[in-house]
């Protein structure tokens, strides 16, 4: 009689570094009481998202860098409105729908691109520029 014996080994991985890849999702969080809100997106692919959840109450203007002057928006930050958690706007015939939106404090804020072409959101209006690092101590999900 023949006994086989098979050893099995355990292997087991820890993640030590995370791909971020452009075009996908990100998430950001404006500052602890900071008024002045910026956040730039980045490029969004079609079928890409992107989100920020406002925190504080006040009025964030946004636009499209690769579409601007046509493609803004605003945000209307303040406890007496009326919003879901998460808030979508979408990008579709090179606008931003809708293009003002109210929502409370601690809503998420999600842009869909549903074109076929690249988009971008950046806070500002395209006469006045703007632009940021990401919203201050925000961190992203692609």
């Amino acid at each position: 009689m023949t006994i086989d014996t098979h050893q099995h080994s355990l292997l087991a991985f820890t993640v030590v570094a995370l791909l971020i890849v452009v075009g996908g999702c990100s998430n950001s969080t404006d500052s602890e009481n900071d008024p002045s809100v910026t956040f730039d997106s980045g490029t969004i692919s079609p079928n890409g998202t992107y989100s920020y959840t406002f925190e504080n109450e006040g009025e964030v203007e946004y636009y499209c860098e690769l579409h601007k002057p046509d493609m803004q928006g605003k945000i209307t930050v303040t406890s007496s409105a009326n919003s879901t958690d998460p808030d979508t706007v979408l990008m579709s015939n090179n606008q931003f729908q809708p293009q003002q939106l109210s929502v409370t404090p601690n809503t998420k804020v999600v842009w869909v691109n549903q074109e076929s072409h690249n988009h971008t959101v950046v806070t500002g209006n395209p006469s006045t520029g703007g632009g940021g690092g990401g919203g201050g101590g925000g961190g992203g999900d692609y």
